[in-house]
């Protein structure tokens, strides 16, 4: 795959994907601890507003707005490029997506050592955001704040910093597959690869075909508490 094409800002990616604190994948991720934003990757674009109007927070996306709930935090200076949009040869980077049915956004925490990434997913047809009712929030999480996005079917892939899997005594990245059905986000599987840094480039698509894929020998099923043995 070495023709492939990746757009990307290497040197952006190389600190979120190096430089990121320790964190469990488990089926269903918990809202990480909150913390004070520092200056990060903040982006400028014409093409994403958030204002208030009438004591009401909204974001536009191109030319669709949408109504944030209260306390969704989504501000103009935590909007980063963490969409991965899945091409059939390559990857394109975003600040946002917008599909035939659902618009992706990406926000960033700096907690010292790096950035976590949140994905939030907004309904076109109600205009609302998608929610994940298990956890009670509008988001998904990622400790690398990197999500790869498949537009022809709406899948999520959010990937984690890697980590020392005991039982297989071997460093893995984990990652976790989603797509969304009636307003939620529907957890589809766990999985892993053996390496022990996150991937980039061509790898990283090559990491999710093959976690989508029926049959592959590089990505496998993680169970759910396999950070329980660490």
């Amino acid at each position: 795959m070495s023709n492939i094409k990746f757009v990307i800002y290497p040197a952006l990616c190389f600190c979120w994907l190096s430089a990121c604190v320790s964190d469990t994948s488990t089926k269903k991720k918990p809202s990480p601890a909150s913390g004070a934003h520092e200056q990060g990757p903040v982006i400028t674009d014409s093409s994403i507003k958030i204002f208030t109007e009438k004591n009401n927070k909204y974001v536009t996306l191109d030319t669709t707005k949408f109504k944030l709930p209260d306390g969704v935090d989504i501000t103009p200076s935590n909007i980063f490029n963490g969409i991965y949009e899945v091409r059939p040869d390559s990857l394109k980077k975003h600040k946002f997506l917008i599909t035939e049915k659902l618009a992706f956004l990406t926000t960033f925490q700096d907690v010292g050592f790096g950035y976590r990434g949140y994905l939030y997913v907004f309904d076109l047809a109600s205009k609302s955001l998608i929610r994940d009712t298990e956890l009670k929030h509008d988001y998904l999480y990622s400790s690398v704040g990197i999500f790869v996005i498949d537009p022809a079917n709406n899948k999520i892939f959010a990937v984690d910093k890697g980590a020392w899997f005991d039982a297989k005594q071997a460093s893995i990245v984990p990652a976790s597959l989603y797509t969304v059905k009636d307003g939620d986000f529907k957890f589809i599987k766990n999985v892993y690869q053996f390496a022990s840094d996150v991937p980039a480039d061509t790898a990283l698509l090559s990491f999710f075909k093959n976690s989508v894929s029926a049959h592959s020998d590089r990505v496998f099923s993680l169970p759910d508490d396999w950070w329980k043995t660490k």
